[in-house]
């Protein structure tokens, strides 16, 4: 958590202490909110944790966004919360947090192409006969996609996220893969 602190004071010190009225000017707040479609990779590890390892069935969650942009850079800070996937005696579910700074380049008027990296923190939640295993991993998130205006402060966004788990209490889950649609609103 020190971590997120630290970075965010830094981006927040650069990007919010305006460096003349033409700087100031173009700083822009993002609100807004994504359908996220989760796709977890696991590993099959020879332990009696092999058990825990989620559903193939994909996570769905609604995950608010909130960020800054200036001059086609900017940083989304996010959150996740999944719906509980059953299957059989098992119940599952995701939690993840984290942020991207991400860059866009215009290709039309309307049509952006937007390249994100970050860092996200993920905790996985899993239930079987009434015994609870809880997993926190977190790892760097790379993501691609595309933006279409529909005026000049709302958009819609369509991403593709990968995070690589390699950190934290990771003895089951290799990856996330996600796909994502949203909307944004700059101001």
């Amino acid at each position: 958590m020190q971590f997120f602190r630290r970075i965010f004071l830094v981006l927040f010190t650069f990007w919010l202490i305006p460096i003349g009225n033409s700087y100031a000017s173009n700083i822009h707040l993002i609100l807004g909110g994504d359908y996220v479609i989760s796709d977890v990779k696991s590993s099959t590890p020879k332990n009696k944790k092999q058990a825990y390892i989620p559903p193939k069935d994909d996570f769905k969650s609604f995950s608010p966004v909130i960020g800054l942009t200036a001059y086609g850079i900017g940083l989304e800070a996010y959150i996740l919360n999944s719906d509980t996937v059953k299957k059989d005696s098992l119940e599952a579910k995701i939690r993840a947090y984290g942020f991207d700074v991400f860059g866009e380049a215009n290709l039309s008027d309307n049509f952006s192409v937007v390249a994100s990296l970050g860092l996200t923190k993920y905790t996985f939640m899993v239930k079987k006969d009434n015994i609870k295993y809880k997993n926190d991993c977190d790892g760097p998130r790379v993501g691609i996609g595309l933006q279409y205006y529909l005026t000049r402060n709302i958009s819609i966004i369509g991403m593709y996220h990968y995070t690589l788990l390699n950190s934290g209490d990771n003895d089951l889950y290799d990856a996330v893969s996600e796909v994502s649609a949203g909307l944004r609103f700059i101001f």
